[in-house]
């Protein structure tokens, strides 16, 4: 069945989901996010693809998630023009396209990380201001600083201070560089999550391990700058560690001065958090909890009483000044940081 006009609310009050990319090609995460777009009271309605036959192979995708097919739309624009919210979960080429459909329409949007590619920075930023000018929600799917409430039950105080070094380890699908295009947008929301992050400093000492296209390891380093009155070293230490793996579950951890945590996946692709020592502790999907956040940002009486997660709320609540991780602000200071690790990194060798 075909959901009303825009111009008309659902039934139940509903906020509208329109999917850009929800197939699950390239390890694409469109299914999942209107699985848990649905769990967080909205209504995924429609699907837009490359063509019109994209879009149907994803709206069948997606029934196979949520019970009920989609409407199939033909471009990200008519898609757009139909929701309240549109979720750019398209390879990042096509990032700017969706972005620009949201715009357009006049609706909040969503966008699958990395926002925009590498040489489409000052687009990016471009779009951010203009969301912000129109008063749209505008958020990037930045997962991790949502499992931080756990890293606080695991080690009380981890989080109360801005840490000197922070660490990750991750396993993207792809190779080379691109795996820390696929990978970096999580370290710096990270980062962000637990420092005051300078907005107008410089990355510097960039340096990665293996600068090859063949690369199936690398080891990114980098430090990023911090607000004055951040403390003595005014500066944040960041590692991300990279190994390409096909299969899934793939391993994950963060490390906060030294303090490693390990994500671990269990039956029904429920997750924990496990310590060096060996303790572990239950938590709520990161990307549920994130969707969970988005709902309540652009309707809060609709989504937020069905947050089976209210502690992730407070995800970053242990202290003020923060940027907020999936803010606009965030993702305006966060291109920037992501644009100045890859200048430091120079060209990709063959």
């Amino acid at each position: 069945m075909t959901a009303p006009p825009r111009s008309e609310p659902l039934p139940d009050g509903a906020i509208r989901v329109g999917l850009v990319g929800a197939g699950r090609r390239r390890n694409g995460l469109g299914p999942f996010l209107a699985r848990h777009a649905e769990a967080a009271g909205m209504r995924v309605v429609g699907v837009a693809g490359r063509d019109l036959e994209g879009a149907e192979r994803g709206a069948t995708a997606v029934a196979a998630e949520i019970g009920r097919r989609p409407d199939a739309f033909a471009s990200a624009e008519s898609l757009a023009r139909a929701v309240d919210l549109l979720v750019v979960s398209s390879p990042a080429a096509a990032h700017v396209e969706g972005l620009e459909a949201a715009l357009m329409a006049g609706v909040a949007c969503l966008c699958e990380k990395p926002f925009v590619l590498p040489g489409e920075t000052a687009r990016g930023l471009e779009l951010v201001d203009a969301f912000a000018a129109a008063g749209l929600p505008l958020f990037e799917n930045c997962q991790w600083p949502f499992v931080l409430p756990t890293v606080e039950r695991l080690a009380p105080g981890a989080v109360a201070t801005a840490p000197r070094a922070l660490a990750m380890g991750l396993c993207p699908a792809a190779g080379g560089r691109a795996m820390i295009l696929d990978s970096l947008s999580h370290v710096l929301s990270l980062a962000q999550a637990l420092a005051p992050i300078d907005p107008d400093g410089q990355v510097t000492n960039v340096r990665e391990s293996d600068p090859r296209s063949a690369a199936v390891n690398n080891e990114l380093r980098f430090e990023l700058p911090l607000l004055s009155g951040a403390g003595a070293e005014r500066r944040l230490a960041v590692e991300l560690q990279l190994e390409r793996r096909d299969e899934q579950p793939r391993p994950a951890w963060l490390a906060i001065d030294g303090v490693r945590f390990d994500r671990r996946i269990g039956a029904g692709y429920s997750q924990s958090l496990r310590t060096n020592d060996d303790r572990e502790e239950a938590m709520p999907d990161p990307l549920g909890a994130l969707v969970y956040r988005v709902a309540a940002r652009s309707t809060p009486a609709v989504a937020s009483p069905a947050d089976p997660t209210p502690h992730n709320r407070g995800a970053r609540a242990h202290r003020s000044g923060l940027d907020d991780p999936i803010g606009i602000s965030a993702i305006r200071t966060r291109l920037r940081s992501f644009a100045g690790v890859l200048a430091g990194l120079g060209r990709e060798l063959p």
